[in-house]
């Protein structure tokens, strides 16, 4: 047991110890990591509480989003690619989200990339680019739905998911944060096809956390199916 926590208090002071600004460490037993602790050396605050609080606390609160009124090009289509929106846009979080797919399909990935502050999802975003430019893409996608995930429903995530989750908030000094799930009906062209993509056409479901900097949004992450258990 003592070997146990010295291992534990070890962990915590290397995290502590990760970031410039904002840094982390977690507490946890034979069961799982069960709390976190955040000191803010920028103000020389020490912060602790559990990952469920945190999510508790720093969720968005979808009532104070201000009512959009857009007008969408719906279908849009860029030379041989097509972007349908099967589904309403109710707020300026899930409107990001088209946003993020209409510059997918019109080629504009340098408008992808200043959506994105996550380094591992902008590092994909780059392959992703390379692809586009060798002629490796989409011919459609179909948005079924784009919906923010409700407050109630944060308990089909798992406590891992959770728990990495809250690492990259507050290492980015998020806010606030968001996640928005996507259904969507895709497919690919001939050379995609041909080069035997990971994920074929048809339909899936992606989870987007986001996260609220400077005043705005930004995506951090993707999640496949499995991220929550709905």
């Amino acid at each position: 047991m003592k070997r146990i926590l010295t291992i534990l208090i070890l962990l915590c002071s290397l995290l502590l110890t990760a970031c410039n600004n904002a840094s982390i460490g977690v507490i946890g037993g034979a069961d799982g990591l069960t709390s976190i602790i955040v000191s803010e050396k920028n103000i020389g605050k020490t912060l602790s509480y559990t990952i469920e609080e945190y999510f508790r606390d720093n969720y968005v609160d979808e009532r104070k989003l201000p009512v959009l009124d857009i007008n969408i090009e719906n279908p849009f289509v860029s030379d041989d690619r097509t972007l349908v929106l099967d589904d309403s846009i109710d707020n300026s979080i899930e409107f990001t989200i088209y946003k993020y797919y209409h510059s997918i399909m019109s080629g504009s990935y340098q408008g992808t990339k200043s959506m994105i502050i996550g380094e591992a999802l902008l590092s994909a975003t780059e392959n992703e680019e390379k692809n586009f430019n060798d002629g490796i893409y989409f011919s459609e996608i179909i948005l079924d739905e784009i919906d923010l995930v409700d407050k109630d429903d944060l308990n089909e995530i798992s406590s891992k998911n959770k728990q990495d989750i809250v690492e990259m908030l507050v290492e980015a000094e998020i806010e606030e944060f968001a996640i928005v799930e996507v259904d969507k009906t895709i497919k690919h062209n001939k050379k995609s096809l041909s080069m035997a993509p990971q994920v074929g056409d048809g339909e899936v479901t992606r989870y987007f956390l986001l996260g609220k900097k400077d005043g705005s949004y930004k995506i951090i992450e993707v999640y496949w199916e499995g991220f929550m258990n709905d």
